[in-house]
């Protein structure tokens, strides 16, 4: 078996679009710590199962977060482990399973300690404004994604409508966000239909209301992105400060108030809406797993684990 990666490795980096810290953007409070166990389990029945490529996300580093690896567990079977990061710092192991024989079980686990940081706002909110020159590995986060249409002239009137006579960039943000968490309301039915038809029907589930707030940030020029943490999601909104420095600011959408700051943190497992994936021709909102293997003789039985447990024992 051929391990790539190691407890200091892993594949492992920061996004290049994670803000610099000059004292300006925002503070960070308390941190919570657990320890998540991700990989995959395959078992073969009824006969022998072959050739299997699977793909995992995985945590990663990030202005808000640190991650280690604390256990790993890779049975016989596994040829190969390998990371690989893509846009925006989504990290995934990638396994290499020749083959499991009748009834055997193959097995790839990871078990990270995850610290996550509560995210206090910025002390002087009257400083930001939106950046003249979105920097290149931002821009993305200006463009539509998947359920979100920043370009809908709906959404741009909408904007226009919002904004009109705020004093500064943040309380023009702070403008969207009010109507959205405010007045948008909030629906049990679990059919996303993205953020136009959101704002047509004043009402969608959670992850719309998250797509609407986006979509009218983007249309406002100023670039945005949902973070996808443990059971849920927010926004992230891109502001650049009076030296010209950009900031990422998160808020939450559904729940209490919470704007420019994040008081609840959860392990985050991915951050972006855009994501190109070698495996899939269309760009991802989110990454999930992926599994590929060949025509065999048994049936594979796959389970994929992505879930909390508790601190692993020392070996």
């Amino acid at each position: 078996m051929l391990l790539v990666g190691s407890n200091v490795t892993l594949g492992q980096t920061r996004d290049n679009d994670e803000p610099t810290d000059n004292g300006k953007g925002v503070n960070y409070g308390k941190e919570i710590v657990e320890y998540w166990q991700v990989g995959v389990r395959i078992k073969a029945i009824g006969g022998v199962c072959s050739g299997f490529m699977c793909t995992i996300p995985i945590p990663n580093d990030w202005h808000d977060q640190e991650i280690k690896l604390e256990d790993e567990q890779l049975s016989p079977h596994i040829r190969a482990v390998k990371y690989r990061v893509m846009d925006h710092g989504v990290r995934q192991m990638v396994v290499s399973i020749p083959r499991v024989q009748p009834d055997a079980e193959a097995k790839a686990l990871l078990t990270f300690e995850v610290r996550t940081k509560t995210i206090l706002p910025p002390n002087d909110t009257t400083i930001f404004k939106k950046a003249k020159r979105v920097p290149r590995e931002v821009k993305i986060h200006t463009n539509p994604s998947p359920y979100i249409n920043n370009r809908s002239s709906n959404v741009r009137k909408k904007v226009k409508e919002l904004v009109v006579d705020k004093e500064n960039v943040w309380e023009e943000v702070k403008a969207l966000y009010d109507f959205v968490h405010k007045d948008v309301g909030l629906t049990n039915t679990q059919k996303m239909v993205g953020s136009e038809a959101t704002l047509r029907e004043m009402k969608g589930i959670g992850e719309d209301k998250v797509n609407l707030f986006v979509a009218l940030c983007r249309a406002h020029g100023i670039p945005c992105r949902i973070v996808w943490v443990r059971g849920h999601f927010y926004p992230e909104f891109f502001l650049h400060d009076d030296d010209d420095v950009g900031h990422w600011f998160p808020c939450e959408i559904v729940g209490t108030e919470d704007f420019g700051s994040y008081s609840k943190p959860r392990p985050i497992l991915q951050r972006g809406d855009n994501i190109k994936v070698p495996e899939k021709k269309e760009r991802q909102r989110f990454v999930a797993e992926f599994l590929k293997g060949k025509r065999s003789p048994g049936k594979p039985q796959v389970t994929f684990v992505r879930q909390k447990v508790a601190k692993p024992m020392p070996q």
